[in-house]
């Protein structure tokens, strides 16, 4: 009997942890800002965004919101694990506060920037569509990947960079420096390069 009792109450447990986490998991964002007492802003480390949002990053890891809604425009904001989803299929603007991300992902015609130069170790950028993606950052390590007609801007400084691209995506480079660099790539057109 005891048993019994131990494992209804450990379930009722269970469902109540995952009913309530998926109210702030999933969240179509009309307001203006949200709390992220439901979030720990340390824990989260990839931003993936599609369709037709435009996301800017701020570092910020003291920040009392996990995200602010700047538009008028539906927003869906989906926390798994620790990557943040961000979609929109109108244009829509939000503004993601993250404290050590180490991936963006970029699709369709998502717009990816950042308020302030990003301080991170490591950085992985995976853009493909018509994804555009302007990242000022200093790293130790950074990784892009640039497919279809996707647009990366960088500027910044790292001390490795691997690029892998295909022909008809495009980079700017002239703000950017590293002191290693390793491209993967055939027919590649980088636009600037100092």
């Amino acid at each position: 009997m005891k048993t019994s009792i131990k494992t209804l109450f450990a379930t009722g447990l269970i469902a109540l942890a995952t009913s309530t986490s998926a109210v702030y998991a999933n969240t179509t964002v009309t307001g203006t800002t949200i709390s992220a007492s439901a979030v720990k802003i340390s824990s989260v480390k990839k931003l993936i965004v599609s369709g037709n949002a435009e996301v800017t990053i701020s570092q910020n890891a003291n920040s009392k919101v996990l995200y602010t809604n700047e538009g008028n425009g539906n927003v869906t904001v989906k926390k798994v694990g620790d990557a943040v989803y961000v979609t929109s299929k109108n244009n829509a603007k939000i503004t993601i506060y993250v404290d050590d991300i180490y991936r963006v992902d970029a699709s369709e015609n998502a717009v990816v920037n950042n308020e302030s130069t990003l301080s991170l170790k490591y950085l992985q950028v995976f853009l493909k569509d018509f994804a555009s993606v302007d990242l000022n950052a200093k790293t130790e390590n950074l990784y892009t990947s640039i497919k279809n007609k996707a647009n990366l801007t960088l500027s910044g400084d790292t001390e490795i960079y691997k690029i892998d691209m295909d022909k008809t995506s495009r980079i700017a480079l002239d703000q950017f420096k590293s002191k290693n660099t390793d491209m993967t790539a055939s027919d590649v057109y980088v636009s600037s390069r100092s």
